[in-house]
């Protein structure tokens, strides 16, 4: 039996009660409590690439022998808004770590694969009546502005950018079409997790959560699994005969409890697989 874990939006660096080495400590506790084989996290890790990165790496010497998986978040791009903006340099650094899904399918066993993406949100759902396209991809609402704006470059439209990535997904995705697949991204790839509208925020701010550019072929009958974060939510249901869930630790005035051990525990999905080999 494998028994792989998959949660998302650590940010460890919003933490108000706990240090980093603390955030390692009870993940290695949680996934050995769940005899976890394999451990995914989503994405939004840490405000910065330096820092991501350092993370990931400590956490996989602490939790040897289970493997350790991950994908970048929105955050993960970050640089200080004043730096000189290296986005497509970092997107390849990701690309090519060794602990990273972005670069390939993780095959398990015979059957299962894991695809794994940051994806990237493409303005398919806002108030269209009240914001104009121009007004979204500014993202400045009234004195807030959406921070990937300014500390994040990648040259080109947030449309741009989740069509590049969606074909970066979809490339994966038919290395592997004989397998059962767990499709992972940061971004949501479904209108069901949006913020409800109407909102006085998120009529504006939905527009950077989701991407519809995976619509084509996400009701694939090999997709067995949705799993995604970003809109730091805790929510799963089935449609399609699939299962889509949203998994996000979050920031921890988001918690409903004061307790990190208990708030893991209640957002890491673990998946149990049979296999063959």
């Amino acid at each position: 039996m494998t028994r792989i874990g998959f949660i998302s939006d650590l940010h460890i660096d919003y933490l108000r009660s706990y240090r980093p080495a603390e955030m390692i400590e009870e993940l290695v506790h949680s996934a050995q409590d769940n005899a976890l084989s394999h451990l995914i996290i989503g994405g939004d890790i840490s405000n910065s690439y330096t820092m991501t990165l350092t993370f990931i790496e400590q956490l996989q010497q602490s939790l040897s022998p289970i493997k350790l998986y991950f994908i970048p978040g929105n955050h993960d791009y970050w640089q200080d808004p004043n730096a000189s903006k290296e986005t497509w340099k970092i997107h390849q650094l990701y690309q090519t770590h060794p602990l990273s899904l972005m670069n390939e399918p993780l095959l398990i066993g015979d059957r299962l694969a894991i695809i794994g993406h940051m994806g990237w949100y493409n303005h398919a759902y806002y108030n269209q009546e009240k914001f104009s396209p121009e007004q979204i991809e500014i993202g400045r609402y009234k004195i807030a502005t959406w921070q990937d704006k300014k500390r994040l470059d990648w040259q080109m439209t947030d449309e741009e950018v989740s069509q590049i990535f969606a074909a970066e997904i979809k490339e994966q995705f038919n290395q592997v079409s004989e397998r059962q697949v767990i499709l992972v991204t940061h971004v949501v790839t479904t209108k069901d997790f949006i913020i409800p509208m109407p909102h006085r925020a998120f009529d504006f701010f939905n527009a950077f959560i989701a991407t519809d550019d995976l619509e084509p072929w996400m009701n694939n009958s090999s997709i067995s699994h949705h799993i995604m974060g970003h809109v730091h939510i805790r929510h799963q249901f089935h449609k399609n005969h699939q299962q889509w869930i949203t998994n996000s630790l979050g920031y921890e005035k988001e918690w409903r409890t004061n307790q990190l051990s208990q708030e893991l525990a209640q957002s890491l999905y673990v998946f149990n697989f049979e296999s063959s080999n």
